[in-house]
C-alpha cells in the first residue's frame, strides 16, 4: 500500500497524488535583551575554531614545565653560589636529577625544552607565511619585551643591584639591544639568558630564506642545515676569540631546533616518519659531537640523556590534548614564558640579595616568585601583546587597503555587473570589498 499523506483520505488516494505538507518556516529567535555572557563551553569552542585543528595544546603544558625548570635552576644555582641551603633543590637532585642522571640544577632542561618548542611551532607556520612576513611577525614578539629587559637589567647593573660579564656601558646597551654582545669583543652582558635568542635569530633566518624550499622538498633545508652544523663544528673546533665561540655555542645548540623542525614536518605528513627519524638521528649525533669536542660547552655531562628525555616528552606533549593541557592557566601561563625567560633574573636576583640577611632565604625566594609574576604581568600586558595586536591590526588594514585598491581596479575595468536586490554598491566597486579573510596566526609562540 502506497504511503498515506496527512491531507488526503482512502478515498481519493488512487487518484490523487500525495499532497506535501507545507509548514511554516520557523521565525527567527530576537534578541531584544543584553547579549548573554559566552558560557565556558562556548568559549572554548571558539578558541577551537580561531586557533585551528593542529594546534598543539600539550605544548602549551610544556612550556610551564619548563619555564619552571628555568626559573629553577636559577634560584637553586644563586643559592649554590651564596650558600644557602634550599629544600626544594634538595628534593628536585635527590628524586629527579640523580636517578635519571641529568644535569644538575636541571641545566638545559629549559634552553633545550624552548628550541625543540620553537623549532615544531615556527615550521607549522612557516607554511602558511612568506619570508618576510615570517621575518617580520617572529621579530614584532621577540624584540619590544627584549629591549625593555635589557635596559631593566642595564640600570640594575650600573646601580649595582645586579652583577654581570664586563663592566658594562653606555654603548653596551645598544649591543645587547641587538644581541651583538655577544659576537663584539669587549662587550658586557646584562642579561646572560639572551644568548639563546641568538640561536634562535638565526634559526629563524635560515628558516626564512629555505621556505620556499622548505614547501616544495620539504628535506631539504634540514639536511642543507645539518651539512653547514658538521662544517661549522669542524671549522670552529680549534680557533679560539670571541666570535668563533659564538659561532659554536650556535652549532652546538641549533641541531636542537632542527629536532623540533622534523617533528613539525612529520606531524604534518610533509616527511614520512623513517625520513625524519633518519635525519633526526642526524642531527642528535651533531648535538652530541658539538659537546663530546668542545671543553667550554655549558651543557652539561647529560646533555646527551637530557635530550633524548625531551624529545620523548616533546613527542608526548605533542600528543596531549586532554584537561590539563587545555586549561586555561595552563594557556595564559604558556603565553607569558617568554617574558618570564627574559626577566627572572633581574627580577629575582636583586630581590634575593636584598632580603635573604633580613628575612632568610625562604621567605625571599617568595618575595622574587611575586616579584617575577607581577613584573612579567606588566611587561606582557603593556609591550610584548599591544606591540604584537597593533602588527596584526597594520597587516589586517594594509591587505584590507590591497583588496580595495584591486577592487576598485577590477570594478573600472572589468564588466559591468547588476547590484542584486538590497545591494547599494555592485560586487567589484571599492563600496563593495571582497570578502576578507583573517591574517594566519601563529598557533602557540617562541620565544
Amino acid at each position: 500500500m502506497s504511503t498515506r499523506s496527512e491531507l488526503t483520505t482512502d478515498a481519493d488516494q488512487t487518484t490523487t497524488a500525495p499532497i506535501p505538507v507545507i509548514r511554516p518556516s520557523p521565525v527567527p529567535r530576537v534578541q531584544t535583551g543584553p547579549a548573554k555572557a559566552p558560557t565556558k563551553r562556548g568559549r572554548a569552542a571558539r578558541e577551537r575554531v580561531e586557533r585551528g585543528s593542529h594546534y598543539m595544546h600539550g605544548l602549551d603544558l610544556m612550556r610551564v614545565i619548563c619555564s619552571i625548570a628555568v626559573v629553577y635552576n636559577h634560584i637553586a644555582n644563586w643559592a649554590r653560589l651564596n650558600d644557602e641551603g634550599f629544600l626544594v633543590s634538595a628534593a628536585v637532585e635527590g628524586g629527579i636529577i640523580g636517578p635519571l642522571h641529568l644535569n644538575a640544577l636541571a641545566g638545559f632542561v629549559g634552553v633545550g625544552a624552548f628550541l625543540l618548542i620553537s623549532g615544531v611551532v615556527v615550521t607549522h607556520v612557516a607554511f602558511a607565511e612568506g619570508p618576510g612576513q615570517f621575518l617580520a611577525r617572529r621579530g614584532v614578539r621577540l624584540l619590544p619585551a627584549l629591549w625593555v629587559a635589557v635596559l631593566f637589567a642595564w640600570v640594575l647593573v650600573t646601580t649595582g643591584l645586579l652583577s654581570a660579564a664586563g663592566d658594562p656601558d653606555a654603548n653596551d646597551l645598544w649591543k645587547n639591544a641587538l644581541l651583538l654582545n655577544f659576537s663584539l669583543a669587549d662587550s658586557a652582558s646584562v642579561l646572560g639568558v639572551t644568548w639563546t635568542l641568538v640561536i634562535q635569530v638565526v634559526f629563524w633566518t635560515f628558516l626564512a630564506l629555505c621556505i620556499p624550499l622548505l614547501r616544495r622538498w620539504p628535506w631539504l633545508p634540514p639536511a642543507i642545515a645539518a651539512c653547514g652544523i658538521s662544517l661549522l663544528l669542524s671549522y670552529t673546533h680549534t680557533i679560539t676569540g670571541t666570535g668563533m665561540h659564538q659561532l659554536r655555542m650556535i652549532a652546538t645548540f641549533l641541531p636542537v631546533a632542527f629536532i623540533g623542525l622534523l617533528v613539525s614536518l612529520v606531524r604534518k605528513r610533509k616527511l614520512s616518519p623513517l625520513a625524519g627519524i633518519a635525519l633526526g638521528a642526524v642531527f642528535f649525533w651533531l648535538g652530541v659531537r658539538a659537546v663530546l669536542t668542545w671543553e667550554d660547552t655549558p651543557n652539561g655531562e647529560g646533555y646527551a640523556r637530557t635530550l633524548l628525555l625531551l624529545v620523548l616528552v616533546l613527542l608526548l606533549c605533542s600528543k596531549a590534548n586532554g584537561r590539563i593541557a587545555r586549561a586555561r592557566w595552563v594557556k595564559v601561563f604558556a603565553s607569558r614564558t617568554y617574558v618570564i625567560y627574559l626577566l627572572h633574573v633581574p627580577l629575582a636576583f636583586p630581590v634575593l640579595t636584598l632580603l635573604t640577611p633580613v628575612l632568610g632565604f625562604g621567605f625571599a625566594v617568595l618575595v622574587a616568585l611575586l616579584s617575577i609574576a607581577v613584573g612579567t604581568e606588566l611587561t606582557y600586558r603593556f609591550v610584548e601583546k599591544p606591540a604584537a595586536d597593533a602588527y596584526r591590526r597594520w597587516e589586517q588594514r594594509r591587505k584590507l587597503a590591497k583588496s580595495k585598491r584591486r577592487a576598485g581596479m577590477g570594478g573600472h575595468n572589468g564588466p559591468t555587473v547588476a547590484p542584486s536586490a538590497g545591494d547599494s554598491h555592485p560586487p567589484g566597486t571599492p563600496g563593495h570589498p571582497p570578502t576578507e579573510h583573517p591574517p594566519n596566526g601563529k598557533p602557540g609562540a617562541s620565544r
